[in-house]
């Protein structure tokens, strides 16, 4: 009977524990459980991989080297260790690497351990990539030629003469060898002679940008001349008779003469050859007696209204 007491009373007792300031209990097994959580999770490892940066020295401009092997902005290590000391250490920030590559012939990078700084509770597990393989060139210095561009069309009837010329001529590239080497000339922006017409045309051209690694020492343009020329036609006259002025009767050795016209196409294709009259004009030369019997070499020209003749041979001896 005694023991039936003593259990209603314990089941009492605990049912009275659980029912009296359930809100208040209920709250303070929330923060209990909270609390857990939180102190679980500061003192559980964890594995997180991180970006580390890296910091180059390279070697000075004077130097005469240059590292052909392109360097990641940063490798990627995975540490272990507590939570908290890991999220500390990426809110303040990993602190860069330093690699000194100023001597210019070191072969390769091996990231070690002791390289990183880390909070001590901390372990690296993983470096990627644990090294990296050098490769250096020499720094060499070249002249190389200037070369412009052209392009469009002038105004018609109009035809851009010769090859544009460059002011420099040439431009001094420096770079490693093996990108130096291949270099045939500085290419500048395209000389645009749309609509241009008759004249002597200067403009101050843009340098292409070098390759990679190249870099040129001096102006970062060039002046370009371009001659804008009527458009010109040619025709040829072979075997046209030689007409001498100032002594009636002379002859010419040899008789004839071959005459190249040039000049507009409308005024060439009009031409005939009865309007290409060789002359041999004594009268302008200088020291001769008509009076008398004689000889000398007369140069042949052909008078033309906008045209150019050219003659072959240029001189025939005139006998009198």
């Amino acid at each position: 009977m005694m023991l039936s007491a003593w259990v209603a009373s314990a089941l009492a007792f605990l049912r009275e524990s659980f029912s009296e300031n359930i809100g208040l209990k209920a709250l303070a097994l929330t923060f209990a459980l909270g609390l857990f959580a939180f102190l679980q999770g500061q003192t559980d490892e964890q594995q997180r991989t991180i970006p580390v940066p890296i910091v180059m020295r390279l070697p000075p401009e004077g130097a005469g080297r240059e590292l052909m092997t392109p360097i990641p902005a940063s490798i990627h290590v995975t540490l272990r260790g507590p939570a908290r000391a890991i999220d500390r250490l990426i809110q303040t920030g990993v602190v860069p690497i330093e690699i000194d590559l100023r001597e210019g012939h070191r072969e390769s990078i091996s990231f070690e351990q002791k390289a990183f700084s880390f909070p001590p509770e901390t372990s690296i597990t993983i470096i990627d990539p644990p090294s990296i393989d050098l490769e250096w060139e020499d720094v060499v210095t070249r002249q190389i030629p200037v070369q412009a561009a052209i392009t469009g069309q002038p105004a018609d009837g109009y035809i851009v003469k010769g090859e544009p010329d460059v002011d420099p001529t040439q431009l001094t590239v420096r770079g490693p060898v093996s990108v130096i080497e291949v270099m045939q000339f500085a290419r500048l922006a395209a000389f645009d002679v749309s609509g241009l017409s008759e004249g002597t045309h200067r403009r101050r051209i843009a340098i292409d940008a070098p390759p990679v690694r190249a870099r040129y020492i001096g102006p970062a343009a060039a002046s370009v001349t371009v001659t804008v020329a009527r458009r010109v036609s040619e025709a040829k006259f072979e075997n046209r008779p030689i007409e001498v002025v100032g002594v009636p009767g002379a002859g010419t050795l040899p008789r004839t003469v071959d005459v190249t016209v040039t000049g507009p196409p409308e005024v060439i294709h009009a031409l005939r050859p009865d309007q290409i009259i060789p002359r041999a004009d004594l009268t302008k030369a200088s020291g001769l007696d008509l009076k008398k019997h004689g000889s000398a070499a007369i140069r042949v020209t052909v008078e033309l209204g906008h045209a150019d003749a050219e003659l072959q041979p240029p001189s025939v001896t005139v006998k009198w």
